[in-house]
């Protein structure tokens, strides 16, 4: 099973809850793909290039490349710190991905599908270059809420619009939720060529001799589960499941769709579509509201045990729904933590539960993502049965099961 998250963008010098969200709980699926006998691909990487990176490094007079550096080293300490099983493949800035990049631009202009022309240009005065289509809501710079201008600019594009049947008539074929579905349907009813060209420093340079720009970010990103495979030095196949945000249903997703397509037009996968199954995690809220920096309303994690987070995120809701963030409930993951060691270190007795039975409930959950359900069933079963002696068998079959959820719970005990 080849099991990936859309990978972070390291702008900041923290991972957030959101984050935590979406890798600690994909984790313990990918723990229980283990458990039942799966043999799991679980690799990740950072989307390192790009708009906030180097926007923060000019604002502080330091170079992006060793901005971005520093916090890809703090995001890589919190992973560590959220003991998880993710293997980090690449990074998108580093010179070797670069060559990736620089390549499938060279093929597509090979090919006749990377094009330059004169045309008017959505144009950020604030961050001073050029936005496609979908990077504008309504009439402003979906990153900074400046009023886009109309310029006359000549540009790079790729030709998205030859694949525009192909990518409308395999939505069919793919497994993603009915609502990306039904964006992705009505976003080809009015697809245009993608603009690439960036007029920035920190991004992929444009491989013709002379060219100046850079490469939007999203064409990094658009290959990158390939390259994971390729960095591992297995052949390239689709990935099984992949999970991030629903905001991606678009953009995204239909620009991977289209160089997947691409890459297997000139034979160098054999797969015309990136992703067997998409799912979104739901959203973190904090006091009614999404958590962001901007807000001021970001939950700092660094203080809090790793288990006790993922237990608690876990809890909070059905994981496509998300739910609200709540320091006061963080008590009741440590009160049935508490229970559960002195539970386990009871002098061995001759009681038995019925360990198949809830074994298969938790992993009926577990594959409905109702991870909610999940946490519940630990805590009632504590609740039900605690008064038991329970045999070594028992004890061990129980620690097991909960370490799949909670990979640090044998330290604990």
């Amino acid at each position: 099973m080849y099991v990936t998250v859309m990978f972070p963008y390291p702008s900041g010098d923290k991972l957030h809850a959101g984050h935590y969200y979406n890798y600690s709980i994909m984790d313990s699926y990918c723990n229980y793909l283990r458990y039942i006998g799966e043999n799991v691909f679980q690799p990740f990487g950072y989307d390192s290039f790009g708009l906030p990176a180097e926007n923060y490094a000019k604002k502080v007079g330091r170079d992006p490349k060793d901005v971005t550096e520093e916090n890809i080293q703090g995001f890589r300490e919190q992973m560590k710190s959220m003991n998880t099983q993710f293997e980090e493949l690449l990074v998108t800035s580093s010179p070797e991905y670069q060559e990736y990049t620089k390549m499938v631009f060279t093929k597509l202009h090979e090919k006749g599908l990377a094009y330059k022309k004169n045309g008017m240009v959505n144009f950020c005065s604030t961050c001073d270059t050029t936005l496609a289509n979908e990077q504008v809501k309504g009439i402003s710079c979906e990153r900074c809420n400046t009023k886009v201008e109309q310029r006359e600019m000549n540009q790079w594009y790729f030709r998205i619009t030859d694949y525009k049947d192909r990518l409308i008539a395999n939505i069919d074929t793919i497994d993603y939720p009915e609502s990306t579905k039904k964006q992705q349907r009505h976003w080809l009813e009015n697809l245009h060529d993608w603009c690439v060209s960036r007029q920035r420093k920190w991004g992929c340079p444009i491989p013709i001799d002379g060219e100046t720009d850079t490469l939007d970010t999203f064409v990094d990103s658009s290959f990158y589960y390939v390259i994971y495979c390729i960095n591992k030095g297995i052949k390239p196949v689709p990935v099984d499941l992949y999970v991030g945000g629903k905001e991606h249903a678009c953009m995204h997703l239909i620009y991977a769709r289209f160089i997947c397509m691409f890459l297997y037009d000139i034979g160098f996968i054999d797969f015309e579509e990136p992703f067997k199954r998409v799912i979104h995690q739901g959203m973190i809220l904090n006091n009614g509201e999404k958590i962001s920096k901007s807000k001021g309303n970001a939950v700092n994690l660094d203080g809090y045990d790793s288990d006790v987070i993922r237990f608690y995120l876990m809890f909070i809701g059905h994981y496509f729904d998300g739910g609200s963030w709540d320091d006061r409930a963080i008590n009741g993951i440590e009160t049935f933590i508490n229970r559960f060691k002195i539970w386990m270190n009871n002098p061995d007795g001759s009681d038995t539960i019925n360990i198949t039975h809830f074994e298969n409930m938790i992993f009926d959950y577990t594959k409905a993502f109702k991870f909610n359900k999940v946490v519940s069933s630990f805590m009632s079963l504590i609740k039900q049965n605690k008064h038991l002696s329970l045999d070594s068998f028992s004890k061990e079959k129980l620690i097991e099961l909960l370490a799949i959820y909670m990979p640090g719970i044998r330290e604990k005990l």
